[in-house]
């Protein structure tokens, strides 16, 4: 068995840590430049970070504008409709940070902190309104909903047409079926990051053991909503629009 040759980790090495990690002040000339290199870097990485979550903000803002109004639109729906705008139409703005949840597809900090982003901004404000024996979310404009236009231009112009066909399929749909729609679209995508041939039985046991939730969905519906998709041109092989 071959030996494995490490660097050995000296108190140097970790004063150095110490002094990346803003613990410690540098005490020479190269730990200053160090310093200064990683603090820079920071924030870049910091600054693009932001303005991925700004883009994600206006899309979401525009996803309300449109389906606002909408009987059918509630917590769940919005972020499905998110989801599979930023995937379908692979925009790169939210890999990795979707994770498996009973509803499907979720990305838990910017489904929790986008409320308080689209008010901040005066965009869009959600109230929850009493409907029977229910309490839905609501979107309400705020005085500055406009404005949020000038950024949708600039950042999707060429994405509009996918991002408003999406939206339109799926405007009076209801939710188990947007949920299903966007369970069935993440599935499929790790089928193909695993290099497996597709096929509908493979989906089933996707589904199924997603959560105990997603036993509510027969095959045949799960059968329906792939041809639809496909139908639709809304799948990860597809070209869409």
């Amino acid at each position: 068995m071959k030996s494995i040759n490490k660097k050995n980790f000296t108190i140097r090495d970790f004063e150095q840590g110490l002094m990346l990690a803003g613990y410690v002040t540098p005490i020479n000339p190269n730990e200053v430049i160090a310093k200064e290199m990683l603090d820079e870097f920071d924030k870049q990485n910091n600054k693009a970070k932001r303005m991925i979550y700004f883009k994600r903000s206006v899309l979401a803002a525009e996803i309300i504008n449109e389906l606002k109004d909408e009987r059918t639109f509630g917590r769940v729906k919005f972020q499905k409709m998110v989801y599979l705008c930023e995937n379908v139409v692979h925009m790169n703005l939210s890999e990795d940070r979707y994770k498996k949840f009973a509803a499907g597809p979720f990305d838990n900090r910017f489904m929790h902190s986008i409320n308080e982003e689209l008010k901040e901004q005066k965009w869009f404000e959600v109230k929850i309104i009493k409907d029977g024996e229910y309490s839905k979310p609501r979107y309400f404009e705020l005085e500055k909903k406009d404005n949020y236009k000038e950024y949708y231009n600039d950042y999707f112009s060429e994405h509009d047409e996918a991002i408003q066909r999406i939206i339109s399929l799926l405007r009076t749909q209801k939710t188990d079926f947007v949920e299903l729609i966007a369970t069935i679209f993440f599935s499929w995508k790790e089928i193909i990051d695993e290099k497996q041939k597709f096929t509908n039985s493979l989906i089933y046991n996707k589904v199924y053991s997603w959560s105990k939730e997603k036993k509510r969905f027969s095959t045949e519906d799960i059968d329906n909503a792939i041809e639809w998709m496909e139908n639709e041109k809304l799948t990860p092989v597809s070209i869409c629009c």
